[in-house]
């Protein structure tokens, strides 16, 4: 589940923070220098920006997520502690890129000198997460593809093999339209249209009633990915539960400290998305899935 705001200064290390300590940390010094003073703009300063007079993304809010925190001591942190920002942080899956290209993105649009500055960023996080400074070795008999690409090939890949006959079998839709936190509010009550970035529905189909679960999480890879992510440390990479992303909300770490926890391993939500991912796994690896339902597919 995404989160709500942190209270100033709670941030820390956050719940995603680099294996690399913050002053040997290369991807650290290029989010504060280069990619922080292009998003903290407010609207009066410049064409590009997430906050300000106008920003979505710097103030509380039913829908945008609050990636940005007050200040830039916290900014890192708080950050990659979003997966529906940051994914992982390969440019095929983090949602920051797919705000910035093509563009514009509410009225706002980046320059191709800030667009490469928030991409160099994300590719230094990956070979600092992972040590990967090239090839993945996980494409069919390919020992060259790159991060970006195993992710976005096996992010299409996934899509295509996930059918909603298997999301039904699981339980999905009635496991996490139902869910509930440990203080008894219902995760739809918040979720239900895809509010700050994770979506929780008992509608399935998106139809006139609203936008359903099922139509959601299959096509709209921005929403995906706070279910599955591509394990890029592992030798071939492959798709795995995102459980970085659900045990920090649940536990209500920084920057997720005012979200109502609940259990992350043991409820009626994660036993249906374990269902789930093996149904799914179990296509991929009979394979002849068909195309991928993301629409667009990732790139």
């Amino acid at each position: 589940m995404p989160s709500e705001p942190p209270p100033p200064g709670s941030v820390g290390s956050g719940t995603n923070p680099s294996p690399v300590p913050p002053s040997q940390s290369q991807a650290r010094q290029m989010f504060d220098q280069n990619v922080y003073p292009i998003i903290s703009k407010d609207q009066a300063a410049g064409t590009s920006g997430c906050a300000g007079t106008g920003g979505c993304h710097n103030t509380p809010g039913a829908t945008p997520t609050q990636f940005l925190a007050a200040n830039a001591t916290d900014a890192y942190a708080t950050a990659t502690s979003f997966q529906s920002l940051v994914g992982n942080f390969t440019t095929a899956s983090a949602g920051i890129i797919t705000k910035i290209q093509p563009g514009p993105h509410n009225g706002r649009t980046y320059s191709a000198t800030e667009q490469k500055a928030i991409t160099d960023w994300l590719a230094q996080e990956v070979v600092e997460r992972t040590g990967n400074t090239g090839g993945t070795g996980s494409g069919s008999g390919s020992t060259t593809e790159s991060p970006g690409q195993a992710t976005a090939r096996l992010l299409n890949e996934w899509s295509a093999c996930m059918t909603e006959a298997n999301w039904t079998t699981a339980g999905m839709t009635t496991a996490w339209g139902n869910m509930q936190t440990n203080n008894g509010s219902r995760c739809e009550s918040c979720h239900a249209t895809g509010g700050q970035g994770f979506i929780a529905s008992e509608i399935q189909d998106t139809g006139p009633s609203g936008p359903g679960m099922w139509t959601v999480v299959s096509t709209n890879e921005y929403y995906m990915v706070q279910f599955f992510t591509v394990d890029l440390t592992q030798s071939p990479a492959k798709v795995m539960i995102n459980h970085v992303s659900f045990d920090g909300v649940a536990n209500a770490l920084p920057p997720h400290t005012e979200h109502p926890t609940f259990n992350s391993t043991n409820n009626n939500g994660m036993t249906a998305l374990q269902k789930f991912y093996d149904l799914t796994t179990t296509a991929v690896t009979a394979g002849n899935c068909g195309a991928p339902k993301l629409n667009p597919p990732a790139q």
